[in-house]
């Protein structure tokens, strides 16, 4: 499965993307606000061949259109008849290539799997994408205490949530931002 945006497209991940999921995921800059990331390609591996199976979550990669190359990993997670979870959300992108990376899984989220409620659970330390949510059209849930348990630190979540009335202006304000943006 393919979605693509003007920028960027997303597609389901595969064993094929392990070694450079991997290597997003062991970069010290992304792995500061991280769960713990796999020891290895072939615990890598492992992760992506049990999620392909899951049915309550959907992993993509984020690919460049213009080189076509890959630049980042997004997800829906704890997929219910209603709403779901985004996260795994890693990338390499610039600030456009990012935001339509949200665009087309929210899209796909509310429009493919009909969810009423998309929300994010952040790292209270990754000010930047708590910044890109507080200036989104996301509504804000709240502080949920000691959620993350990283580098065995109890770190708080910040919770925001899309539905969709909220989506189709943040799409909207996305459309609109990028129509003069040549990549």
């Amino acid at each position: 499965m393919k979605i693509s945006g003007k920028f960027v497209y997303i597609k389901k991940i595969s064993l094929k993307d392990a070694l450079f999921i991997y290597k997003l995921r062991i970069d010290k800059l992304n792995s500061f606000f991280l769960h713990n990331p796999p020891k290895s390609i072939s615990a890598q591996k492992n992760w992506i061949r049990n999620n392909i199976k899951n049915k309550k979550a959907s992993d993509f990669v984020i690919i460049e259109k213009k080189y076509n190359k890959k630049i980042g990993t997004i997800a829906l997670n704890n997929i219910d008849k209603n709403s779901a979870e985004w996260g795994r959300w890693i990338s390499t992108g610039n600030s456009v290539q990012n935001i339509e990376s949200v665009v087309l899984l929210l899209k796909y989220g509310f429009k493919k799997l009909q969810l009423k409620k998309i929300y994010s659970l952040t790292n209270a330390n990754n000010k930047k994408v708590v910044n890109f949510h507080k200036n989104s059209n996301a509504t804000y849930n709240g502080i949920i205490k000691s959620f993350f348990n990283i580098k065995n630190k109890k770190i708080d979540a910040v919770k925001y949530s899309f539905n969709k009335e909220n989506f189709k202006k943040f799409e909207k304000k996305f459309i609109f931002m990028t129509q003069l943006v040549r990549l």
